[in-house]
């Protein structure tokens, strides 16, 4: 068992979305789990995340060193951001992804990532960019961007045994990022069993449904009544949303406080969680989703109906 364990957050090709959407989650915050307010997921230590950490410059490079000598261990190694082929760039005499120096030496995200992974207790990719490759993987893709899991090989396992866990979206929401690490640290500890993983290396307790089952507009979808223009009440399939092939429950779980999430603020979903990202079938990102989704959902709407039907002719003994 786990008393103490360390964070260690590197970010790669990303915009930082990611840890900001981190600051935002309330229940629980990132504060309430580094200061130890959580019962059973206290003794967090973020030993290093350059945007948050006080150190800068080789004091602070110099702590993934000393991670990759095991200084830090027992430690949950946090990837934001894609990793980009950087023999790319070596061949014209420069990098992609730098994180800092070392006597006076560049240090890129793939100098370390790989090391770093081979010590982990467990690799979580957070935000689709790590996940998959995002933004930066999209057509045409100019730096080979790729995401955590690609870049170290399906067959790979943490210290603990574990595949790369996957936290994806665009950004994901911070309870997502922060309910997934406390699973993991209780999984440390003994006291949780290993998250439940979908094709995708998703946990499936966070990305078991999609954002059209949890829509507060789907009465309209079974409706029909559909949006003709951004601003109309109805269901917003035939303005491009995604949400019937996007699995996120952020239009009912909200996205900070429990107030937004894209279609209940207006917007469309833009399947920024799934792998092809902002490719096809998500993007352009006004593009109707394909028509098998609303064939397939149409005819269950169809079963589910005629059932009900029947079910009410029943005689129901009470």
């Amino acid at each position: 068992m786990a008393d103490k364990l360390n964070i260690i957050w590197l970010q790669g090709q990303a915009c930082t979305g990611c840890t900001i959407s981190l600051t935002g989650g309330t229940h629980p915050s990132i504060v309430d789990v580094l200061t130890g307010f959580m019962p059973h997921i206290e003794g967090i230590n973020l030993v290093y995340h350059s945007t948050l950490m006080l150190s800068w410059g080789e004091e602070a490079t110099k702590v993934l060193k000393d991670a990759e000598n095991g200084k830090y261990d027992p430690f949950v190694l946090v990837v934001e951001g894609s990793v980009p082929d950087e023999d790319n760039a070596k061949s014209s005499g420069g990098y992609f992804c730098g994180i800092g120096e070392i006597d006076g030496k560049m240090i890129t995200l793939n100098d370390v990532l790989p090391t770093l992974a081979k010590r982990a207790g467990a690799v979580v990719a957070v935000g689709t960019c790590a996940s998959f490759g995002g933004i930066p993987h999209g057509t045409p893709n100019p730096t080979g961007s790729k995401g955590v899991l690609e870049f170290l090989g399906k067959d790979y396992k943490s210290a603990l045994g574990l595949p790369v866990i996957n936290i994806s979206g665009c950004p994901p929401h911070g309870e997502y990022m922060i309910e997934a690490l406390g699973h993991l640290v209780l999984t440390a500890r003994g006291v949780l069993p290993v998250p439940e993983l979908d094709e995708h290396n998703r946990p499936k307790f966070l990305y078991g449904e999609k954002a059209h089952e949890t829509c507060p507009r789907a009465g309209h979808y079974c409706e029909g009544d559909y949006s003709k223009e951004f601003g109309d009440a109805g269901c917003m399939g035939l303005l491009g949303c995604k949400g019937p092939i996007s699995h996120c429950d952020v239009p009912r779980r909200g996205f900070v406080e429990g107030v937004g999430g894209c279609p209940t603020v207006g917007g469309i979903c833009i399947g920024c969680t799934e792998p092809e990202f902002p490719d096809e079938p998500f993007g352009p990102f006004l593009r109707k989703a394909p028509a098998s989704a609303y064939t397939s959902e149409t005819i269950k709407d169809v079963v589910g109906k005629i059932s009900a039907v029947l079910g009410r002719l029943s005689p129901r003994k009470i």
